[in-house]
């Protein structure tokens, strides 16, 4: 639990980056516990939804760069 203590990275910050990475991983258990966290750290909703459109841009990039992998596996087969 120490890491999310006040230090370098404040505790709000770390509980948004929490918030986001409950999103990327799909964990509904900790979206509902670190959407607590947040409010009760005085985040508001707009911060949390940039978060997530932190992740999303992330993970929409990830499944792009996946997508040109599946292309080369494409071209490999059928030339």
């Amino acid at each position: 639990g120490s890491v999310f203590l006040e230090g370098a990275v404040t505790a709000c910050v770390k509980a948004l980056i929490a918030l986001a990475v409950s999103h990327a991983v799909h964990c509904p258990y900790c979206i509902d516990a670190y959407t607590d966290d947040c409010l009760k750290k005085g985040v508001d909703e707009e911060q949390m939804m940039e978060a997530v459109h932190v992740t999303a841009a992330i993970k929409g990039g990830a499944s792009l760069v996946h997508g040109v992998q599946m292309m080369n596996k494409v071209n490999d087969k059928l030339m």
